[in-house]
């Protein structure tokens, strides 16, 4: 990017200069200090100045302070207001030589202050280092654009690959929030050949494009893996040794799973390194399955995870979140918390984005919260279809 940046600056060495005085003597003094080095535009008047730099764009502005009409600091300010000559670099050009007026031209955007009587050789040196400041400044702000549109392309490709058709919604209700376009929360759900019901949501370490890197692998495992009829507790094994084998170590997954069989009221639990996954009977009672196993991703895996067998009846709910909701911080400094949590769930217990909507109603700084996502699982036996 640098060299692009210098090979600009190479194609470009006679840079546009407006210099906006009242005085001719001046404009001629600072055609002489600039010499053949920039290409100068005069105006003899504020009013003049600022139709020239709308019409010629000039690399830098040399304004002077005291003027009839219009005084150097009511001309920065209009051209600071306008969009097309904003970004131009100005640096004044006074007599005057008191602070407050540095102070006050510096706080309009000005970039510096030369003293007349002008010394050529300084007014040449500043005016070519703020010039090619600018030119720096532009060149940047280029390149984070064109990373910009990147980043979006590939988060729309990220995206598009964690979603699948085999998708399964019979039994669930959920919602995600995330303040990244390709957050690093992924939720998958899909039916077995013989009628078991595979649920997983995962949160990887970090936020956008990092975090989400790892959703396109994890749901081509789930997903392709269920397809071919095979057990949860088999995917769940190789998922955290491809994460292992593939990815970075300070990228992992914490995650919770569920098998529902299709013909049971029951359901097999799994939790690594995950928020307790909750269950709401028809009492009105909650039962918290803690998490007995590290995130995935962090060391390889042999043998099957064992699972938490929960009875999901009719009129039964498990609720499964990442830490999102529960690590965002309240305006009086702590974490919205689990607590908090069941309260809004149990005030909207079929609604997962009502308590997502909560959270955010609560928090210090909503648009900095860390990516939420709650999922309702509803009990009852279910024949295969």
């Amino acid at each position: 990017m640098m060299e692009s940046i210098k090979e600009n600056s190479a194609r470009r060495t006679r840079y546009r200069v407006l210099a906006i005085d009242d005085s001719p003597e001046i404009i001629d003094t600072i055609r002489t200090a600039l010499g053949s080095d920039f290409q100068l535009i005069a105006a003899v008047s504020p009013g003049q100045g600022l139709k020239l730099a709308a019409k010629h764009r000039p690399d830098l502005v040399l304004l002077d302070v005291v003027m009839p009409e219009l005084d150097g600091f009511e001309v920065c300010r209009r051209l600071k207001a306008d969009p097309g000559t904003r970004d131009i670099p100005v640096i004044f050009v006074t007599g005057m030589g008191s602070q407050g007026d540095e102070l006050e031209g510096f706080s309009l955007g000005a970039v510096d202050f030369v003293t007349k009587p002008i010394e050529p050789v300084i007014l040449q040196a500043r005016v070519r280092t703020q010039i090619e400041l600018a030119s720096v400044r532009r060149a940047l702000s280029e390149a984070n654009d064109h990373m910009a549109i990147e980043r979006e392309l590939i988060a729309q490709i990220i995206i598009s690959m964690r979603t699948d058709e085999q998708f399964c919604e019979d039994r669930l209700s959920w919602a995600s929030h995330s303040c990244d376009t390709a957050g690093g929360d992924v939720v998958l759900s899909a039916k077995r050949p013989n009628g078991d019901e595979h649920v997983l949501i995962g949160d990887f370490t970090g936020h956008g494009l990092s975090a989400a890197l790892g959703t396109p692998l994890v749901s081509h495992l789930f997903y392709s893996m269920t397809e071919a009829d095979r057990p949860l507790d088999e995917i769940l094994p190789e998922i955290n040794n491809v994460l292992v084998k593939r990815l970075p170590v300070h990228i992992f997954m914490a995650a919770a799973a569920v098998c529902i069989p299709g013909n049971a009221e029951n359901a097999a639990v799994w939790s690594f390194g995950n928020p307790d996954v909750l269950h709401l009977g028809t009492d009105g009672q909650w039962t918290h399955i803690a998490s007995t196993e590290l995130p995935m991703g962090i060391d390889r895996r042999s043998a099957p995870y064992p699972s938490c067998q929960q009875r999901l009846a009719e009129g039964e709910a498990l609720y499964l979140m990442t830490d999102g909701s529960i690590e965002a911080v309240c305006p009086s400094g702590d974490m919205f918390g689990l607590t908090r949590v069941k309260d809004a769930l149990e005030r909207h217990t079929i609604s997962p984005q009502a308590v997502i909507d909560v959270v955010l109603g609560q928090v210090a700084h909503p648009d900095e919260v860390d990516d939420m996502t709650i999922m309702r699982i509803d009990g009852g036996i279910r024949h295969q279809t």
